[in-house]
């Protein structure tokens, strides 16, 4: 499916919801008052309008395919989108004389960053177990909070310079389906986003270890569960109904997991719709149904085997290794109390070093996912989401592939090539500026100064705006 017929089908699902709305769920409601469901754009005239062109000068423009700088560069912005891109006299020459430039110096300019693993209606206790943590939000936080701190995390993924995410679950029903429309809506500032309704999963979901008499009213919250191909087809078609952009599939939840039968079912429903795949895949019975099934992605892939991204590499899947740095990573307060702990810790991280490392040297494209749904304390989640990103480097990533795993690789997983991911001529205008060079040390990504989306200033630190003479 291109970028456009997903827009499409997301303004014609809108429009259906709008139509059906005394049939709406209370908490599909909640959802709708918190993060504020898109109903008829068009009669309701929320688009908001083309921000006013301009022309960015950049000294120094990234060409993250080739992974080098363009000197003196310059983009003609009109109508939300990258008019023309090429040296500044001609640009310049090109424009109109009083079109609004921006020059931003000597920092590094290039496409606005994606994130291809996003929790955005989730802020966890990181000192608490990933299942204490779902069991208490799914127990006591109502869809509209979790609606309104997705709105929150996604103003702050836009401001860190994440133009663009894909949300893959722990959203309830559809609340990052409500969140992505209101955000194209204009009625809150966020990223793009690719938008997976909820996660299918196998029988009990993931993560939720409950007794059998309330586990039905937490799962159905957050999973669709399956464990026949019939139901991991319908499972497809429900989340396709509320909205969703992308299928998310869980493989494994020791020890259980999706049938390989079913697994396939649910990858040729999604593609028969042209709607893309991504797998939590964490053993490698679990990758390997993934691989068999034609999945577009595997997300984490702890326990793969070098023959098992040798056939991802083959069958052209993305890896979403979703790797944290030592001096970030979240550890339960459970295993922090062990006299081990540190020992522990290092021993996790060389592992998620050597993955990565193999899939590197198997040739498998790496794509960008940050897997960040804690609360982050003092930093916002797009501070910490840098952080995440730029420690690529630290596990063998040269500092051009860690660009390219947030934007140019990352578009293309995300199926919004044509829009974003890399600076181009007729590509939405999602770009961001660096003081520092990234191209030398990932570490100065986190000196973000600027920030545009489809054409309009987000974040301008140094307040470089002048009018053109």
């Amino acid at each position: 499916m291109t970028s456009t017929e997903l827009e499409e089908r997301s303004r014609v699902g809108a429009a259906r919801r709008s139509a059906k709305r005394e049939g709406v769920r209370p908490a599909r409601l909640l959802c709708a008052v918190g993060a504020g469901v898109v109903t008829n754009v068009a009669a309701l005239g929320a688009q908001p309008a083309a921000p006013r062109p301009m022309l960015i000068r950049a000294a120094r423009a990234i060409d993250v395919r080739a992974g080098a700088y363009r000197a003196d560069q310059a983009l003609w912005i009109e109508d939300g989108r990258i008019r023309q891109f090429g040296g500044f006299d001609e640009v310049r020459a090109a424009a109109p004389r009083d079109i609004t430039v921006v020059n931003l110096g000597r920092a590094a300019v290039l496409p606005g960053l994606i994130d291809c693993h996003a929790h955005l209606l989730d802020a966890m206790d990181p000192a608490n177990s990933p299942a204490d943590s779902l069991i208490l939000t799914l127990a006591q936080e109502r869809p509209a909070r979790r609606a309104l701190r997705g709105a929150r995390m996604a103003r702050e993924m836009l401001e860190a310079g994440f133009t663009t995410v894909r949300n893959v679950g722990h959203s309830g029903i559809d609340g990052d389906v409500a969140l992505r429309d209101a955000i194209r809506s204009g009625w809150m500032p966020g990223p793009r986003i690719a938008a997976a309704a909820r996660k299918i999963a196998p029988l009990g979901g993931q993560a939720l270890p409950v007794q059998a008499s309330v586990a039905p009213a937490l799962v159905d919250q957050e999973f669709l569960p399956v464990v026949t191909p019939d139901e991991g087809r319908r499972a497809v078609l429900e989340n396709l109904r509320t909205g969703a952009d992308l299928i998310k599939v869980v493989a494994d939840d020791p020890p259980r997991a999706i049938h390989d039968d079913t697994m396939k079912a649910i990858v040729d429903e999604a593609h028969r719709a042209r709607v893309r795949v991504a797998v939590h895949a964490t053993t490698r019975p679990g990758i390997e149904a993934a691989i068999a099934a034609g999945a577009d992605s595997i997300e984490h892939g702890d326990e793969a085997t070098d023959q098992q991204f040798q056939a991802m590499r083959q069958k052209r899947i993305v890896f979403v290794p979703t790797v944290w740095p030592r001096d970030i990573l979240p550890v339960p307060r459970s295993l922090a109390a062990l006299p081990n702990i540190d020992a522990l810790v290092d021993g996790y991280v060389a592992g998620e070093r050597a993955k990565v490392d193999r899939a590197r040297k198997a040739g498998v494209t790496i794509a960008f996912g940050s897997d960040n749904w804690f609360d982050n304390g003092s930093r916002s989640r797009g501070e910490v989401t840098i952080l995440v990103l730029q420690a690529l480097e630290s596990f063998g990533l040269t500092p051009a592939d860690v660009l390219r795993s947030a934007s140019v690789h990352a578009a293309e997983l995300v199926n919004v090539a044509t829009v974003s991911g890399t600076l181009e001529a007729g590509k939405a205008a999602d770009l961001i500026a660096v003081d520092g060079d990234p191209l030398a040390s990932a570490r100065d990504l986190s000196k973000v100064t600027f920030v545009m989306k489809g054409g309009a200033v987000v974040r301008d630190d140094a307040r470089v705006t002048t009018a053109a003479r």
